[in-house]
C-alpha cells in the first residue's frame, strides 16, 4: 500500500468518525399531533379536502 493509499484511508476513517459524532448529537423531536378540536374541524370538511387539511396542519405544527 502506498503512502497515498494510507492517507486516503486515514481521511476516510476520520470522515466516518465525524459522521458518527454528528449523528450522535442529533436529537429527535417529539411528534405533535392534532388536538380533538382540530380533528373535529377537519372532519367537518368535504371528503376530498380533509386529507390535505390534516397534512397541512401537521406540517404547520411540526415546523416542516
Amino acid at each position: 500500500m502506498t503512502e497515498e493509499d494510507e492517507e486516503f484511508n486515514r481521511i476516510e476513517r476520520e470522515a466516518a468518525m465525524r459522521k458518527e459524532a454528528v449523528a450522535a448529537t442529533i436529537t429527535k423531536r417529539e411528534w405533535i399531533g392534532l388536538t380533538p378540536v382540530e380533528r373535529a374541524r377537519i372532519y367537518t370538511l368535504p371528503t376530498y379536502e380533509w386529507m390535505q387539511a390534516v397534512e397541512d396542519k401537521l406540517k404547520e405544527k411540526n415546523d416542516l
